[in-house]
């Protein structure tokens, strides 16, 4: 016999709440908002009240909804005042943490509910040795790499001691490689510095990281939930439509058939009308009572199987799935290998050696090709040709040549790693310092050495502070160069002309020996003996001009001394001074012609002085001023110890003085005689007396 429907009240009754509260007609049903991912899968689905005709094959709706007299289910949160809601952080966490139930992550914070003074954000693991563990930001910067001072430490070999760092601030996360060997991707693309936004995939070495922004994640997940909660209603509201549906066709058809077992069908009746238009077969079935009884055992029978047949599957997939999983593959020992030299080309990257850590990759290579991913292969073979130029500018720096080694810099490869970069920038330093001291050095060696063009030409390639320094020195060098210079063509010219004296002096003595016999015959009187001996020198020295020269104006000269001479010494022995005086002067002109350095000019000057006194003498009585100095001065030149000829000029002033008055006076009315007078007050005076000085601006005056 088929089951009893439930009564209206029975069914009424079954959808009150645990709590007991009675359900009014304008309740209203809602998703509860405690409703969450945890929920759905810790508490059991609410009770489903029996079906009137079989047992529903549809699982059970896993939504729960409350009433506003709803109470909360065992262990569940009451909400009230505090609860967290909208975007509160605490919802945020709690809401994210249900969103990392799909799978279990290893999570480095020991309390992720605690509240942190970092941002809600969050790096996690999802490829490579480490994958599953999840790191949250403690701070505003983290630091990834496989240092011991990192804040996200990774076993991969890979990665760098200190790979990348994620900087916090108020514009986002902005993402900065720190140098690794094997540089950083974003989402498949290389990157120095990168800005990033949720669910980024960061890949560093053979590690893959995703960047978790907590908020922007609980955002997208409250959405994809909405949008599933929503198609999930539709979808249930579209089944119970389907399934109402079907049931009002079921009912239908069991009231025509249970109508016609009894035999009193109304053919009008349009409940049959409608029974026969969704089962035509009906129209055929009996309408005896058995008849109907052994339908209603098929379709029991037909639900048993169906029952029994979801009950085969189910266990099936059980069996199934409890088996063991597949034992893992054998490990391939040419791969273990060829890991192991990478992760030692990799260790010789690090300590500097490029040229081993390529040989390490290449027998890797072969033995398992396309292990090097990274590309440290060519990476290696950059550094070690950057190395090697390194090595080289080093090598011309030993050796002085700085221009060289600056070229050599400046061709070299640029490098790869941070490593290179900080190498390179030490040995521009180095070299500039090295040039600085070098050109430095050599600019004091040429100030040393007195070279002003090698000084001046080296001032462009010094330091630009060392540059005024030496422009100066430059002029104080040129300074002094100058004043040598002026100095040694002085001192080159004394010498030139201390060698000229010198060599007049040998030409001289040489000629004095030559007339040598000459000179004594004149100098005892023999003169016509003397003019002969001019001959023999003529004869002894041919080729030299300036004694030929010389011996035939001696020949010329000896005998007008000698007449002037004896004519002389007749007046002097006749005590006629006065007379004397013109023939003595005269010898001493021709004996000074002849060059002869003997006694007899002593002679001749004792003589001509004191016949001018005597001159002088007679002139002054006869009131001849002009002649009378003239002779006073002479004997004063040729004896300046003689004290009658200083007493006459002394003794002469006074008529001087009275001369050039005179001459003053007549200047206007006899300016000839004026002059006359003037000309022999200068002749008379002093030499640089202030009458001689004035007597000769008056003569100036009168000139024409």
């Amino acid at each position: 016999m088929p089951p009893r429907r439930p009564t209206s009240s029975s069914h009424a009754d079954s959808s009150k709440p645990s709590g007991g509260g009675a359900k009014n007609d304008h309740t209203e049903l809602k998703p509860s908002p405690y409703y969450t991912s945890r929920a759905r899968k810790s508490r059991p689905a609410p009770p489903v009240p029996d079906e009137p005709d079989e047992p529903s094959m549809d699982p059970p709706r896993e939504e729960e909804y409350y009433t506003s007299n709803h109470y909360p289910a065992e262990g569940e949160e009451e909400p009230g005042e505090g609860t967290p809601v909208a975007d509160d952080p605490r919802a945020v966490s709690k809401e994210f943490q249900e969103l990392d139930e799909d799978g279990p992550i290893e999570e480095d914070d020991d309390n992720p509910d605690s509240t942190r003074a970092g941002p809600p954000i969050s790096l996690q693991v999802i490829e490579g040795p480490d994958a599953g563990r999840k790191k949250r930001f403690k701070s505003v910067r983290m630091v990834v790499g496989r240092g011991k001072d990192v804040d996200l430490k990774l076993t991969d070999q890979a990665v760098s001691r200190r790979h990348l760092e994620l900087i916090h601030g108020d514009n986002g996360t902005m993402l900065r490689d720190l140098g690794g060997a094997s540089g950083t991707k974003v989402n498949d693309e290389r990157v120095e510095e990168k800005q990033l936004k949720h669910g980024d995939e960061i890949e560093i070495g053979r590690t893959v990281l995703k960047f978790v922004d907590e908020i922007e994640a609980v955002k997208q997940f409250r959405a994809e939930q909405d949008a599933k909660d929503a198609e999930a209603k539709k979808k249930a509201e579209e089944e119970a439509k389907k399934k109402a549906e079907e049931e009002a066709k079921k009912k239908a058809e069991a009231a025509n058939a249970s109508a016609a077992a009894k035999g009193d069908v109304d053919p009008n009746d349009p409940r049959l009308k409608e029974g026969t238009a969704v089962r035509p077969a009906l129209d055929s079935v009996p309408t005896r009572r058995g008849q109907g009884k052994l339908a209603d055992k098929k379709v029991l029978y037909a639900g048993g199987a169906g029952v029994f047949l979801v009950v085969v599957v189910v266990v099936l997939i059980i069996i199934f799935a409890k088996k063991d999983p597949p034992a893992p593959p054998p490990v391939d020992p040419k791969e273990q290998l060829a890991i192991a030299k990478m992760n030692a080309a990799r260790n010789a990257i690090r300590d500097g050696d490029y040229a081993e850590a390529v040989k390490l990759i290449e027998a890797a290579e072969r033995l398992k090709p396309g292990i090097d991913e990274e590309g440290l292969a060519k990476a290696a073979q950059t550094e070690a040709a950057v190395m090697e130029a390194f090595k080289s500018v080093r090598a011309l720096m030993a050796e002085g040549n700085y221009a060289e080694a600056r070229r050599a810099l400046e061709a070299s490869p640029a490098g790869t790693t941070t490593k290179s970069d900080e190498e390179r920038a030490a040995l521009e330093k180095e070299l500039s310092q090295a040039e600085a001291a070098f050109f430095a050095k050599r600019a004091e060696e040429l100030l040393a050495a007195g070279d002003l063009d090698g000084l001046r030409a080296l001032i462009p390639k010094l330091p630009t502070d060392l540059q005024p320094l030496y422009r100066d020195k430059a002029a104080e060098l040129q300074e002094a160069l100058n004043k040598d210079a002026a100095e040694q063509a002085k001192l080159e010219k004394n010498n030139k002309a201390l060698a000229a004296k010198r060599a007049a002096e040998r030409r001289a003595q040489f000629i004095a020996d030559a007339f040598s016999s000459v000179e004594r015959k004149f100098e005892n009187g023999d003169y016509e003996r003397a003019v002969l001996e001019c001959d023999r020198v003529i004869e002894d020295n041919k080729g030299d001009v300036e004694i030929r020269e010389r011996a035939k104006n001696l020949k010329r000269l000896i005998p007008q001394f000698a007449r002037s001479y004896t004519d002389a010494q007749r007046k002097v022995q006749a005590n006629s001074m006065e007379t004397a005086v013109r023939p003595l002067k005269k010898s001493e002109e021709i004996y000074r012609e002849i060059g002869f350095r003997g006694a007899l000019l002593d002679s001749i000057h004792e003589q001509l002085a004191e016949a001018s006194v005597r001159a002088g003498k007679s002139a002054l009585a006869r009131n001849d001023l002009a002649s009378a100095g003239r002779l006073f001065r002479e004997a004063l030149r040729l004896n300046p110890g003689d004290s009658r000829a200083t007493e006459a000029l002394t003794g002469m002033q006074d008529k001087v003085n009275q001369l050039y008055e005179r001459a003053y006076m007549e200047k206007d009315r006899d300016p000839r005689s004026a002059a006359e007078k003037f000309r022999i007050v200068i002749d008379t005076a002093e030499e640089g007396s202030e009458l001689r000085e004035k007597a000769q601006s008056q003569l100036n005056e009168l000139s024409p």
